[in-house]
């Protein structure tokens, strides 16, 4: 069954049963026992709110792997642009030898707001994880901002 958690002005969270959040310094982490990762929801206001929300989510993902020190290829990069809003992501393996990654990362943009989305996972480790957490993340509906 689930359940439905609001994140005031923000957005709607689904999460399916055995699934929990708990509030950190500035993200929300979403748990579930026994699974070898987690996912990150960081809440991000838009500085630059002249760029179309597709432009802004790309330019956002990969400014963000890019302070971060990760190697990615930006043809990695996929957006989907939904009109009033859109999503960049990125699903890419980075096969060092002695700690593979797997990165998914989505940025959610809309007007004014971005959603920073990761789960980072060890490549084999990641099924049945990666489907699941892809599904709680493509369930996030952004509240009506009164902003935009």
């Amino acid at each position: 069954m689930g359940k439905k958690v609001t994140y005031e002005r923000w957005i709607n969270l689904f999460l399916p049963d055995g699934w929990h959040e708990r509030e950190e310094m500035g993200f929300v982490l979403l748990e579930k026992d026994g699974w070898p990762g987690m996912v990150q929801l960081s809440f991000i206001e838009r500085e630059e709110i002249s760029l179309p929300p597709a432009d802004a989510a790309r330019m956002l993902l990969e400014d963000t792997l890019e302070e971060r020190d990760i190697p990615f290829p930006r043809e990695a990069v996929k957006v989907e642009d939904r009109g009033n809003m859109a999503v960049a992501m990125i699903d890419y393996t980075f096969n060092d030898k002695d700690a593979p990654a797997h990165w998914r990362i989505w940025f959610m943009v809309d007007g004014t707001r971005a959603l920073l989305a990761a789960y980072v996972s060890n490549p084999e480790q990641e099924i049945p994880y990666l489907a699941e957490a892809t599904s709680i993340v493509a369930d996030i509906e952004f509240i009506p901002s009164t902003n935009a």
